[in-house]
């Protein structure tokens, strides 16, 4: 059986031995023997009120220089003293990762393996410390369970660090310290497993639908309508998201900074045109374009060239334009119209980016986001060399990657389903007798409020061919590959809201620009 392990973290001066002191010498504990491992020494000592405690402490010199002595010590005092459990007070300048490879250690693995992890932060300065001590304080707080906040005077502090925490661990639980006896029981109380949760939010999600759809159909809302398009736009898009985000994974862990950054065109121009090509041959759509152009940014590809990217793949890729080609019967005008268009368009966005580059940080974490990623992976982490290393390391950010962007996928796929259901007709009532220019503008805003995954918007252009002129099925065509609901949500998700409603109004703008002016060219 193996021996719990619980790691109090922080930086240095937040109270990590106050804590320990205060929680290991409750009187309910005096039977409970407790090896306590200090990997870093302040003003206070830890003392243990009952003697059931014995300690051992390693200065951070031996931590970087001699990590063998350090597993064969921890083995020998585990073997010699027999705890029921470990507390480790982890020094708050060392990434927690490298706390991560002591414990994996052959020797060690047999005999402990970490259970909770609690950060310590002092609410009057971790707002200074954090963006200007490295990694370390970061990924130390997106690898905790929960955070005790000291120090919180007002209660606009306590919110803005809880904000704060939540933009690098969304999932955390933030406790401001107040009764050692509260956290006591947040520490070992139990929770429920998150496969349980799951399936209790679906059974009541399903009782939910039962009770309400009398309910509604009494309003003629048509419930089972919206449910399929739900559905079928999710069964559509999660599969090209799981694609976009294995992708993205891959350039995060796999090519280091310093390659892409070496090896990409330096030009605006070259980056541009790299950008199309490789939206050419990525057989991608909207949904997997997002979390690929995320990790661009991260990796130091400009700005202007990862936005032309992320605009031109949805339109120019294989598998759009073999639907299109299929959906308006071979009329390789519209084709071609769609794929010129779409690189004009993007082009210009990016180019428009580049000439006026938004100010502040376009990452919703701001200097932190392009130090972490959202499954807590830092740039410490490309010391990890070894290919099993890299792998786990691939899942985990895939992993976390997909459950980031997924949630905002769910949300703007069921907001896009009541639109498609119920408030087409506030788009096609008024079409007749409009010029190109209302028509447009109204095939737009469509394009952006159904949502279609790029793969087979085709198919639904051509459903209002004979309603609308073909220069307003262009701009759906167009726009709605690049910025539509679902869009906008998952990039919520790594991007500033100042960003996104800036780049959304930039897209509009141009694109409708570029169709009404080139639409009559060709026949279209």
């Amino acid at each position: 059986m193996t021996i719990p392990v619980y790691v109090v973290t922080g930086f240095l001066d937040a109270g990590k031995t106050t804590f320990l002191n205060s929680l290991l010498n409750r009187r309910d504990w005096r039977e409970v023997r407790i090896l306590v491992i200090q990997f870093e020494t302040g003003e206070e000592e830890f003392q243990s009120r009952h003697h059931n405690c014995s300690s051992i402490s390693f200065p951070k010199k031996t931590l970087e220089q001699q990590p063998k002595q350090i597993v064969e010590e921890i083995c020998s005092c585990i073997q010699s003293r027999e705890p029921d459990e470990i507390w480790i007070e982890w020094n708050g300048v060392v990434p927690f990762s490298q706390l991560q490879s002591l414990l994996l250690h052959s020797s060690l693995r047999r005999l402990c393996k970490i259970q909770k992890v609690v950060h310590m932060a002092d609410a009057a300065h971790i707002e200074n410390l954090l963006g200007r001590t490295g990694g370390a304080l970061p990924e130390q707080i997106a690898n905790c369970d929960f955070i005790v906040l000291r120090n919180a005077r007002s209660t606009a502090t306590h919110h803005r660090i809880r904000r704060l925490m939540r933009g690098i661990n969304p999932s955390v639980d933030i406790y401001e310290i107040k009764a050692y006896n509260d956290l006591y029981k947040q520490l070992f109380g139990r929770k429920e497993h998150p496969v349980n949760i799951f399936f209790l939010i679906v059974i009541l999600i399903v009782a939910l639908h039962f009770v309400a759809k009398p309910i509604l159909e009494l309003f003629q809302i048509p419930v089972n309508t919206i449910i399929n398009v739900f559905l079928g736009i999710i069964l559509q898009a999660v599969p090209f998201l799981l694609i976009g985000v294995l992708l993205s994974s891959a350039i995060q862990v796999f090519i280091p900074q310093d390659a892409i950054e070496r090896r990409f065109p330096k030009s605006i121009g070259a980056g541009m045109l790299v950008a199309i090509l490789s939206g050419f041959c990525l057989p991608v759509c909207d949904c997997a374009s997002i979390p690929i152009f995320r990790s661009l940014v991260k990796k130091g590809i400009p700005l202007s060239v990862a936005v032309t990217f992320m605009t031109a793949t949805p339109v120019i890729n294989p598998v759009v334009i073999l639907s299109t080609y299929y959906a308006f019967s071979g009329n390789m005008t519209i084709v071609v119209g769609r794929v010129c268009f779409g690189i004009i368009a993007a082009v210009t966005i990016g180019s428009i980016l580049a000439i006026w580059p938004p100010k502040g940080y376009v990452l919703s974490g701001g200097a932190l986001d392009r130090l972490m990623c959202s499954c807590g992976c830092y740039e410490d982490t490309e010391s990890i060399t070894t290919f099993p290393g890299k792998v786990g390391l691939f899942f985990r950010h895939s992993q976390a990657e997909f459950f980031s962007v997924g949630k905002y996928l769910v949300i703007g796929t069921f907001i896009s389903s009541l639109f498609q259901t119920m408030g087409t007709k506030i788009f096609t009532a008024p079409q007749s007798g409009t010029g190109l220019a209302i028509s447009l503008l109204m095939m737009m805003v469509m394009a952006f409020v159904l949502s279609l995954c790029s793969s087979s918007d085709a198919v639904i252009a051509r459903s209002f061919a004979n309603q609308f002129p073909m220069g307003a099925i262009m701009g759906f065509l167009v726009f709605g590959p690049m910025m539509d609901i679902k869009n906008v949500m998952m990039l919520s998700a790594g991007f500033s809201k100042r960003f996104i409603g800036r780049l959304l109004l930039i897209a509009f703008i141009v694109c409708f620009t570029v169709v009404f002016l080139l639409s009559g060219l060709g026949g279209i």
